[in-house]
């Protein structure tokens, strides 16, 4: 049963935090709520049943929304340990909160028809049957879509346009059944992001409500290195880096030379190439000098780790059983502890992506 979200724009009555903290018995009406929903049974996820405090959580968050906490339980899941919300809840946030004078306006433009219903059933190695994309790369040039909307006391709409061929992490069947959809969920969630980045702080994973710095993993400055990570393939490419003096500054050609390593490594879409890669650098040692050898080598480490991660994730996906089928819980349970094992490596990017990815096919596992 699908729950839709309504929100009346003259009728909702939003809380912010310092009301919540501060009235007492705003509080205390608040938890005798989350009391209700927690002895709800079937009215509420599996995982708010029993449990107050977690659906106090959800009533504070309903509350500053000013949604249904029980329409905004139905669309939330619990993936690897973190309360994410489903796409189409986040919508309707955005739209409500959102300070525009109107709601968010979608054109899909470029050859939808050559993705279109194009999918086909395909078997992994298990012997599980899963739906995938039945069109190549080629068949995405110019398909994408353009989302809009006016801010208050604006007469231009802000604009962001994104191209299929940019969702970058699309394993969930929903991409093959349904691209416009998946791609409209995405251009939604980055033009908040990107103009009013207020309205879904914390939607996702804690670190999504505090501004971060992003993990440098193929961009960092060549003076960060860490010496620690020549010493083996699996030293972490997150980890703080000590600078590294060059002995003297690199000639011309040979700073052409570590261009071309960091760009081979950047385009690099196989591990084992990435090995080559670093071979290549291991024998190129000494024209390159100390800074510009150990940056190479850690850039391929950490390349050499996103790539598998990537395929053990994509794997794991592909293989997952219909749901509903038997060990599908069990299936995505073991893809959800491999997701945050994979984190530190993927990158803060492909990080969201795939935890997106999972929020959509959490509700089609459930168990």
């Amino acid at each position: 049963m699908t729950t839709e979200i309504v929100a009346s724009e003259n009728k909702n009555q939003k809380i912010d935090n310092i009301s919540i903290l501060t009235n007492g018995d705003l509080f205390n009406r608040m938890q005798s709520l989350a009391t209700v929903m927690a002895a709800s049974g079937e009215f509420v996820p599996s995982h708010f049943r029993g449990k107050p405090e977690a659906c106090m959580a959800v009533v504070m968050q309903a509350a500053r929304w000013g949604l249904d906490p029980f329409a905004v339980a139905q669309k939330t899941h619990i993936v690897s340990g973190t309360l994410g919300y489903e796409a189409q809840l986040v919508n309707a946030v955005i739209n409500t909160m959102s300070p525009t004078k109107d709601r968010l306006h979608f054109d899909w433009f470029g050859p939808w028809e050559n993705v279109i219903g194009r999918f086909e059933e395909k078997t992994s190695s298990k012997g599980n049957k899963y739906i995938a994309p039945a069109w190549s790369l080629k068949d995405e040039a110019g398909i994408g879509v353009k989302v809009w909307a006016t801010l208050k006391n604006e007469n231009e709409p802000r604009e962001l346009t994104i191209l299929l061929s940019q969702a970058q992490v699309r394993n969930s069947t929903l991409w093959a059944s349904d691209p416009r959809q998946q791609l409209a969920y995405l251009a939604t969630k980055r033009w908040a992001r990107l103009y009013c980045p207020d309205v879904i702080l914390g939607v996702y994973t804690p670190d999504e409500t505090e501004e971060r710095q992003e993990r440098e993993v193929f961009d960092a400055p060549e003076s960060r290195v860490n010496l620690a990570g020549l010493t083996s393939a699996a030293s972490s490419e997150n980890a703080a880096a000590e600078p590294v003096q060059a002995d003297t500054q690199p000639t011309t050609n040979t700073a052409d030379i570590a261009e071309k390593f960091r760009q081979a490594i950047i385009n690099a879409d196989d591990p084992a190439v990435v090995q080559t890669l670093r071979g290549e650098i291991d024998k190129a040692k000494s024209s390159l000098g100390t800074a510009l050898f150990v940056e190479l080598k850690n850039r391929a480490v950490a390349r050499y780790h996103q790539l598998t991660a990537i395929e053990k994730l994509n794997q794991a996906i592909n293989e997952l059983p219909k749901p509903g089928a038997d060990g599908a819980s069990d299936a995505f349970a073991a893809l959800e502890r491999l997701y945050t094992t994979s984190k530190r490596h993927l990158g803060a990017e492909l990080e969201e992506q795939y935890s997106v990815t999972l929020a959509d096919m959490k509700p089609e596992y459930a168990a």
